[in-house]
């Protein structure tokens, strides 16, 4: 029995969170109250991401966060990982065409392609914060 409860209390503790967003770029955080904010993240992963070639120089992504299910466009932060490399790129944390679904992220590096991110397994790691309710 003791150990019943003390499961039970270990769950209840794990699957409670306080999130308080202070502000965001839209009016719609003072249409709901703070148990609708939401924080979401993932990867692209190390094998999976599908990057594509700038026309010039570069590579770019789409990040799909459709699965969050949030209401309108979140903050979102993201971060280039790989195991070589990556440190010499710019754009890693430049989100843009941002909206509730999805997002880009552009890299930029002298005579970058995407078979050289893949060759690497760049990834982009993200976290989102917004409004799902």
């Amino acid at each position: 029995m003791k150990f019943l409860l003390l499961i039970t209390c270990l769950f209840v503790h794990l699957v409670q969170a306080d999130i308080k967003i202070l502000n965001n770029e839209s009016h719609y955080s003072s249409l709901n109250p703070g148990t609708c904010a939401r924080v979401c993240s993932g990867t692209t992963g190390r094998t999976t991401t599908n990057w594509i070639n700038y026309p010039s120089e570069g590579i770019y992504t789409i990040i799909n966060i459709s699965a969050c299910n949030f209401k309108n466009i979140p903050t979102i932060t993201t971060s280039l990982e790989g195991p070589t490399s990556h440190w010499r790129t710019d754009g890693t944390s430049a989100v843009y065409l941002a909206t509730a679904t999805s997002f880009r992220i552009y890299i930029y590096s002298p005579g970058l392609r995407k078979e050289t991110a893949s060759k690497y397994k760049w990834n982009v790691e993200w976290t989102a914060v917004g409004y799902w309710c």
